[in-house]
């Protein structure tokens, strides 16, 4: 299978106050494409800013990080970001249809085939006729959804989320949860999540890197060998399921 990203030998530092703060150390991985990733580990270990440097917004101290065999020094194409604050990704004074149209400016489609792209998308993550209406008319699911089709319209080949799921309630988490695992399977995108969600990342991957430690290396890499399809009742009632989950956690929390 063709590597998709691939992390190597990847530092990152700041400086601080009190000298330089070592965030990442010599990390290392590849992504194979197709593949859904979870990044976890404790809080403030470094999650985020491995997925800055993913996604090329700022540079690592050393190391490389390559996308589709091109060594990233910028943001890079066919990479799209799903934030965990939607109500600060979507431009409120735009309807969910003009949001979505600012994404695939670049693309210079003509009205058209802009038109078909962002209704397929809405329909996708199942927001078909919201187009007219603004964010704040929406549901916290229904907000982070039109932030999927968002995504979803530029045909990413690898989509990167933080915390996608944190400031939704229980329920819509799973409904959304499930939501990426049929845009997965539909579109064939890479897809690589941070999330605090141990449970979540059980049910949507493929493997879960855990970070850990100051500076934070990877302490393992977990294979999820639960099969798809899977349901939020069936997988998560799998013995496995249960041992992965208590296997990881001891991961992020030191324990093994």
């Amino acid at each position: 299978m063709t590597i998709e990203i691939s992390i190597r030998n990847v530092c990152m530092e700041f400086p601080g106050a009190d000298g330089v703060k070592h965030v990442l150390d010599n990390i290392s991985y590849d992504v194979q494409e197709h593949h859904f990733v979870s990044i976890v580990g404790p809080s403030g270990v470094g999650k985020t800013t491995l997925l800055r440097l993913l996604t090329g917004l700022m540079p690592p101290t050393s190391g490389e990080i390559h996308v589709s065999g091109q060594r990233i020094s910028g943001p890079p194409k066919g990479l799209a970001v799903v934030l965990q604050d939607y109500t600060r990704s979507l431009m409120p004074w735009l309807t969910v249809e003009k949001n979505i149209a600012l994404t695939l400016r670049k693309q210079k489609l003509g009205r058209a085939n802009m038109r078909e792209r962002i209704e397929s998308s809405l329909e996708e993550v199942g927001l078909a006729g919201t187009g007219k209406s603004y964010p704040w008319q929406l549901s916290g699911g229904m907000q982070q959804r039109a932030s999927i089709a968002r995504a979803l319209a530029t045909r990413p080949d690898i989509l990167v989320m933080d915390e996608p799921f944190a400031s939704v309630d229980a329920q819509t988490r799973f409904d959304l949860e499930d939501l990426v695992l049929k845009v997965r399977d539909d579109f064939g995108i890479t897809t690589v999540m941070v999330t605090h969600d141990i449970d979540e990342a059980v049910y949507l991957s493929d493997e879960i890197v855990v970070l850990h430690g100051k500076p934070a290396q990877v302490r393992d890499v977990v294979t999820v060998d639960i099969p798809f399809p899977r349901s939020q009742m069936a997988t998560r009632n799998n013995p496995h399921f249960a041992e992965l989950r208590t296997h990881v956690y001891a991961m992020v929390r030191g324990l093994e």
